[in-house]
């Protein structure tokens, strides 16, 4: 191999049919010889560090082509830069190939680059993927944005677990409402309860949510419906909510693998309880990250704000397997992985 020149793992998936789960058996990592790139202005060259496995990377696999590269989000660290914005030696947010090396050329990925700062001793580097990346920043500005928050109201949370809930709920007690999660085992249910407060908790897959829900609620009734999954509890909070209800629609974990529910045969409620049924997609609100930094780092780094997150470590070929397992539910929260 010439000096010019480096070697770049990268991951390529196969197209999957319509309705199939990725399996390990979809992808194929190769290693390429590729020159090292001269660049232009605005450009950088980074090494990616930590990958950040995300369920909704399965609607950019492809569509019609045999093979191609799986595109994610990574931190990483810039070895070469022509961009004012990102000097070398700093840590990145961006959007790439599961590869070990960058290329940042084109305008829209160019664009989609931000700027880390830096992290409190007590914060790994990784949490930038979770409670403190867009998962978090979509909790914290989802709620901020829309959710009208009330000391003494009730919230419920689907996918609690996760990093958006675990943020979602600590975020709604410290303005002093009840909350009220679902989880699909009880280790998981034992974790929001014992470790981040939520008030009351069940088991999505082992209890009717109707049943459950309308227990909890009891006669205060539903305030916010914070729904990340997306399936048939819409109907039933519609029904619950109070006048002047809220749901915040920012997630579709439930059609990650299956076809979205059918429409809820009640939504004449929005009308007369005069409910606010509102969709979120953080890609067009990165404004208020800095702020979100500046508010909820300290308290991460404090331990005010718990998490918990599951950081892998592994070569870019292991990235495949960790996703199958991320998206069959093997994990609690963020899943993160280092590449060694």
């Amino acid at each position: 191999m010439a000096p010019s020149q480096y070697t770049n793992k990268r991951v390529l998936i196969s197209q999957i049919p319509e309705g199939v789960s990725p399996s390990t058996s979809h992808f194929r990592t190769v290693s390429l010889v590729q020159d090292k790139p001269e660049l232009k202005d605005g450009e950088v060259f980074i090494k990616n560090l930590t990958f950040s496995l995300d369920p909704y990377i399965r609607y950019d696999f492809p569509k019609g082509v045999s093979e191609s590269p799986v595109v994610g989000h990574a931190i990483a660290e810039v070895l070469e830069s022509k961009n004012a914005r990102f000097p070398v030696g700093s840590h990145v947010f961006s959007s790439a190939a599961w590869e070990q090396y960058t290329h940042v050329h084109e305008p829209e990925f160019i664009n989609d680059l931000m700027l880390l700062p830096e992290a409190p001793a007590k914060v790994p580097i990784a949490a930038f993927n979770g409670i403190l990346g867009i998962p978090g920043y979509t909790a914290w500005d989802a709620l901020r944005a829309n959710g009208d928050l009330k000391a003494g109201e009730t919230i419920y949370v689907s996918s609690a677990a996760g990093t958006l809930g675990q943020l979602v709920g600590q975020l709604a007690k410290r303005k002093g409402l009840r909350v009220i999660g679902s989880a699909g085992s009880q280790a998981k249910l034992d974790f929001l309860k014992n470790e981040l407060g939520y008030d009351e908790v069940f088991n999505y897959k082992t209890e009717d949510k109707r049943a459950a829900l309308t227990r909890l609620v009891g006669e205060k009734g539903l305030d916010i419906f914070f729904d990340v999954v997306f399936d048939d509890t819409v109907e039933v909070a519609l029904d619950l909510l109070n006048p002047h209800g809220r749901i915040l629609f920012v997630g579709l974990l439930s059609g990650h693998q299956n076809q979205a529910p059918p429409a809820p045969k009640n939504l004449i409620n929005i009308l007369f309880k005069q409910l606010k049924y509102v969709g979120y997609l953080v890609f067009e609100r990165y404004e208020n990250l800095d702020q979100f930094w500046e508010e909820v780092t300290p308290l991460v780094a404090s331990g005010a704000i718990q998490y918990r997150d599951n950081t892998l470590e592994g070569g870019v070929e292991s990235l495949a397997g960790y996703y199958v397992k991320m998206l069959n539910g093997e994990y609690t929260g963020k899943v993160s992985v280092n590449l060694v």
